[in-house]
């Protein structure tokens, strides 16, 4: 099977969503200047297999939209959000960033990618609530635009 420009790209994304992930946990951990951020995961071995640009988009999206974010997580959550650990936490903070920021990738994409985060990242049933608050989050964000 040959390799087209298509497959590369959205494997290039996967990349930068895993890195803006990664960021974006850190940061959640110990706050920091967004460029310190940043230039810390330009570091990363799996940095070249990223979108550069779209990894800072995420990073710089997410955290200059916290606030708006985090309400939005806080509205849709049964769980306060001070209770949700910080692994889940990020990938749902990355996920409604894209979600509302970047139209041109379908729901569907960023919430399967989401999931295998948890799965790779989350605790042994993070990926079964990343799936259940995402899949819940869609749900009402599709209500509340029509």
């Amino acid at each position: 099977m040959k390799i087209n420009n298509a497959m590369r790209n959205n494997n290039r994304n996967i990349w930068s969503r895993r890195l803006a992930f990664q960021a974006i946990y850190s940061w959640s951990i110990n706050e920091c200047e967004i460029d310190e951020l940043q230039s810390i995961f330009r570091e990363d071995e799996n940095y070249n297999k990223s979108d550069n640009k779209y990894f800072e988009e995420i990073v710089t999206g997410v955290v200059n939209n916290i606030i708006t974010i985090d309400d939005e997580i806080s509205k849709t959550s049964e769980i306060d959000i001070k209770n949700i650990n910080f692994v889940e936490l990020s990938i749902i903070r990355c996920f409604i960033f894209e979600l509302n920021g970047t139209k041109e990738i379908p729901k569907e994409i960023l919430l399967a990618e989401s999931v295998k985060l948890a799965s790779k990242f989350g605790g042994q049933d993070s990926y079964k609530f990343i799936n259940a608050f995402l899949d819940n989050f869609v749900k009402n964000d599709t209500n509340e635009n029509n």
